[in-house]
Order: structure tokens, then sequence, then C-alpha cells
């Protein structure tokens, strides 16, 4: 009986010991509702709204709406991307728009997360759209997923 008391001491003892120091595993990062690139940088839309904003009353098809969003130049700064022409901005249907080093790098060019204060057309836009006071408002890209250098 002593025999069988001081095994399973001994066992209680190692099994304890197993289980310190060993560190449990770290909690898997919450999946982003909304990636996107800039350059090579990939940025989320959770990020993206922690950012310093502007909003901006811009005119589309002959409304005036309020955008809110980040300007484009200070997501280029971010990711490193200085030396280019023109930037393809790309949706996540594959659409295209090209707007000019000026246009990018304007004040009131940005991406746009909100609408008028509430979220932008889900159908259409969100989570995340190019929206400029001096591109056309045909490469103003929604569900964009995509800021690469052009050729």
């Amino acid at each position: 009986m002593k025999k069988i008391s001081v095994i399973f001491v001994l066992l209680l003892a190692l099994a304890s010991l197993n289980g310190c120091g060993k560190t449990p595993p770290a909690p898997e990062p919450e999946k982003s509702a909304w990636e996107f690139t800039v350059g090579a940088k990939v940025f989320t839309i959770e990020g993206l709204k922690e950012m310093k904003s502007v909003t901006l009353d811009l005119e589309m098809k002959g409304e005036v709406s309020s955008y809110t969003g980040v300007p484009l130049f200070e997501l280029l700064a971010e990711a490193g991307v200085e030396d280019f022409q023109t930037l393809v901005l790309e949706a996540e249907d594959g659409y295209t728009g090209q707007v000019t080093r000026e246009e990018a790098l304007h004040k009131n060019s940005i991406l746009c997360y909100a609408l008028n204060g509430g979220e932008l057309n889900k159908e259409k836009h969100a989570p995340l759209m190019f929206a400029s006071e001096l591109a056309s408002t045909q490469v103003w890209v929604g569900k964009l997923k995509h800021v690469r250098v052009g050729e």
C-alpha cells in the first residue's frame, strides 16, 4: 500500500511539473472584416477607422454627400509608396480605375468608409471606397481591395 502511495505521489508531482512552465497558446487574432492593400502593405478596415479621418462634402451624379475617410496620401506614405505617376485602384470584383499622381496626393482624395454619417451602400461600395474632389467619379472605386502603382 505504501508503495502504491509513493508511486501515486511521484506521478502526481511529475504531472504538476509537466504543466509548469508551459504557456498557454496565444489566442487567435480576430479576422478583419475587410483587408486591403496599398502597395505591398496590408491594412484593415478596423485599423483605417482608428486613423485620423476627414469628412468631405463631394458631389457625385449631381448630389452632394459627406464622405468620411483617411486621405490617400497618408496611406501611401505609411506604405512607403513614393515613386509613381499613376495608381490603379482595384475593386473586389476586378473593376479598376486609374488616378494620376496629382489626384492621388490631393488632400481631398480619401479612402472612405462612411457616407453621410452612416455606412456606405453595401451592394455598391461598402466597406471601402475611393472618393476625390479632383478625380473623376468614374474612378471612385467601391469595395476597394488594392491600390497599386500603375505602369
